[in-house]
């Protein structure tokens, strides 16, 4: 899975990147203005933070924490499932 995110600043971001580095995600971070970003995605984006993941615009954290649900990498609090199959 190659994640990257696109930020402006890494304190608008924190909230993002500490959900990825809780779920043990390897990901690139790409600091971008909001006008520059449209070129990498392909599509107007309104704000940063901004995830890709494999070629795929996510969007922003809700977003992200919605697919990452979608895709079994988090339960519905947040909690990364790997941590839930260790205990």
């Amino acid at each position: 899975m190659e994640i990257k995110v696109y930020i402006k600043d890494f304190d608008s971001a924190s909230k993002m990147l500490n959900l990825l580095r809780d779920c043990n995600l390897q990901f690139g971070v790409h600091a971008l203005e909001v006008a520059d970003i449209a070129n990498v995605v392909g599509e107007k984006v309104k704000k940063l933070p901004h995830v890709v993941i494999d070629g795929e615009r996510v969007g922003g954290y809700y977003d992200l924490v919605e697919y990452l649900m979608n895709n079994g990498i988090i339960n519905y609090a947040g909690e990364p499932t790997w941590k839930m199959k260790n205990n």
